[in-house]
C-alpha cells in the first residue's frame, strides 16, 4: 500500500501542514519535502509554518539529523511542530540545536495550541 503525502494549506497567517497516520520522516522524502515546503512559503510570502500529525516514525541517523537541520535552517521560516515522534529526545534536540545555531526558529510541542501560541497565530 502506497504512503499517503502530506498536505500543506496556505492560511491568511500560516503555512499548515498535516501529515497522515503512516507518514515516516526518511532524509529523502525530508529534503524534497523541504523544497516543496520552500515554494509554497515563498509563494504566499508566509515565514510560519506548523506541522502537525500523529506520532511519526522517524528513520534519521545522527548525520541525516544534523544535514536536515542546515536544510530547514535555509527556509528562513519559524517552524512549530506538534507530533509526537518515535525519535529519542536526543535526536529532536540535536535537529533543534542545529537549526537554531543556524538562525531557525524552530520548536517541537505536544499540544497544537501551545505550538499556535509559539507561533503567533
Amino acid at each position: 500500500m502506497e504512503k499517503a503525502d502530506q498536505v500543506i494549506t496556505i492560511h491568511p497567517d500560516h503555512i499548515l501542514v498535516e501529515r497522515p497516520p503512516d507518514y515516516e520522516v526518511e532524509i529523502s522524502g525530508q529534503l524534497q519535502a523541504l523544497v516543496t515546503l520552500s515554494a509554497v512559503c515563498n509563494q504566499a510570502n508566509c515565514k510560519k509554518v506548523l506541522i502537525v500529525g500523529p506520532r511519526t516514525r522517524v528513520e534519521l541517523s545522527a548525520f541525516d539529523i544534523v544535514e536536515l537541520g542546515k536544510e530547514i535552517a535555509k527556509l528562513d521560516i519559524q517552524l512549530a511542530i506538534a507530533e509526537t515522534h518515535d525519535a529519542s529526545d536526543d535526536a529532536v534536540s540535536l535537529l533543534e540545536s542545529v537549526a537554531l545555531s543556524r538562525g531557525c526558529h524552530i520548536r517541537y510541542f505536544d499540544d497544537v495550541e501551545v505550538a499556535k501560541d509559539w507561533l503567533g497565530i
